[in-house]
């Protein structure tokens, strides 16, 4: 008994002295602030240090309308952030034998099985047969990114990388037919039963979820029900979970659980580049991507449903990383801060090619104050931020605004902003469409085509003000 205490003496020590190099109390007065600058109802969140899940919470509401608050056991849709896991399943059946990472799906699966299961249409293009797990996992298997009837591939095998959903679903089909399971059953296999996470899920079941779901949330802060009941797993997109066992996954990764080290170290080395699209210069790795900071190479993924954002990150080297779950579209806006104040390190380079807009960017502040107190709410922290900081507001803001204002009916107010918008972007041709938009709604005519004349001398190659034009005949 007495060494039975001591060794949960040296547990709880060692557990509390990594847990001091986060300071939880800040946190806990940080995120809030931080969550209402961003426009967040609710978040889970996990963080790892020394391969340790030192610390996880659940902070503000499920559901903005009912203010039903997150608790421990409210679940997050993981979105994309279930591909790092099906990952991790595939690495176990490599290394099992039962998966070959470049051996071509093809030989797996009869390609009339292939054709009537999956594609559901004829294989046209004989790159399809050169397609191998390595490439799926690595989005270098040409395959697009949704599925819009016929399934096409973009580049030869290999050669390029495009993110790729219907990659990971391909592999998904492959490897449930060689192991006769589906992947629900496969991840409380290799995942949830062996890190006990009991708040995970690939499929929705109403008996576990029904009353503890996070809504979703639009960038202005509206309720968009979980309406995402999947009953068949998904690997790209379906997991369900939070930061706590979402966070025993990561503590798993970070210190090597599972896996043979070097099967994480494959993982974790560049097995493809993008040279095209918007992603060009990324690198991936096996289920996720890579890239270089100060205290070594991290891995990370995103996931994003639209109004529902998740992220996640690992530095090896330091076996420290995050996870962070929101029900809000603007859930990303937050985590660059939070990953240099709970992970640490710089170069975290990703939230350009994703375009997200940092919590504290006056453009963000300003829309949360028209979201919460309309248009003078908005004009007021404007002409503070013009005056204080000498800041211009950001176009896309004030086009969002406008938008917004049409689809509501409150077109005089559309219109204000909408002039706004080209005095203060007076060569954009996209703030005069808008302004031409607003002056339809209030029907001036002219005063519109004036507004869509001006946009095609700014950019005779800009298709809408040509189409508006004609449609009404001033072309």
């Amino acid at each position: 008994m007495r060494i039975v205490c001591i060794f949960l003496c040296f547990i709880f020590f060692v557990k509390n002295s990594i847990a001091k190099d986060l300071d939880t109390n800040f946190l806990k007065k940080r995120i809030p602030e931080m969550m209402d600058s961003a426009g967040v109802p609710g978040l889970s969140v996990g963080i790892i240090k020394k391969g340790k899940l030192v610390w996880s919470k659940g902070f503000g509401v499920s559901n903005k309308s009912t203010q039903k608050r997150i608790t421990p056991n409210t679940v997050f849709e993981a979105a994309s952030l279930s591909k790092p896991m099906f990952s991790y399943i595939c690495m176990k059946l490599v290394e099992q034998g039962i998966l070959d990472l470049d051996k071509p799906l093809t030989e797996y699966v009869s390609k009339d099985s292939i054709e009537k299961l999956f594609l559901f249409h004829k294989i046209q293009d004989n790159r399809f047969y050169k397609i191998t797990a390595r490439m799926c996992l690595s989005h270098s298997a040409g395959l697009p990114n949704g599925r819009y009837g016929y399934v096409s591939i973009s580049f030869d095998p290999a050669t390029d990388m495009h993110y790729s959903g219907e990659g990971i679903s391909y592999l998904q089909f492959v490897v449930e037919h060689l192991t006769k399971k589906d992947l629900e059953a496969l991840a409380k296999e290799y995942v949830f039963d062996p890190f006990e996470m009991t708040n995970s899920s690939y499929v929705w079941t109403e008996e576990r979820f029904k009353d503890r779901t996070s809504d979703s949330h639009g960038s202005a802060g509206q309720a968009v029900f979980f309406t995402r009941k999947t009953l068949k797993p998904m690997a790209s997109y379906s997991l369900i979970t939070n930061g706590e066992d979402y966070g025993k996954f990561m503590e798993a990764l970070l210190s090597k659980k599972g896996l043979k080290k070097e099967t994480f170290q494959q993982m974790w080395t560049v097995q493809s580049k993008a040279k095209t699209n918007f992603l060009a210069s990324m690198t991936w790795g096996l289920g996720m991507g890579l890239y270089e900071t100060n205290l070594g190479t991290a891995f990370w993924h995103w996931g994003d449903l639209g109004t529902t954002k998740a992220y996640m990150i690992g530095i090896p080297e330091e076996k420290s990383g995050l996870v962070l779950f929101t029900n809000s579209a603007n859930g990303l806006n937050m985590a660059y801060n939070l990953i240099e104040m709970c992970v640490g390190g710089s170069k975290h380079q990703f939230f350009d090619v994703l375009n997200i807009q940092n919590y504290d960017d006056p453009a963000n502040i300003l829309y949360q104050r028209f979201s919460q107190g309309g248009v003078m709410s908005l004009l007021e922290s404007y002409n503070y931020y013009k005056i204080k900081h000498k800041y211009k507001v950001n176009q896309n803001l004030l086009s969002q605004v406008t938008q917004r204002l049409i689809n509501l009916g409150r077109f005089q107010e559309a219109l204000n902003i909408a002039k706004i918008n080209v005095i203060e972007h007076p060569n954009n041709d996209v703030a005069h469409n808008i302004l031409g938009d607003a002056y339809l709604r209030v029907r001036n005519t002219q005063a519109a085509i004036g507004c869509y004349k001006r946009s095609y001398q700014l950019n005779p190659q800009g298709a809408y003000a040509k189409k508006q034009l004609i449609a009404l005949k001033a072309f």
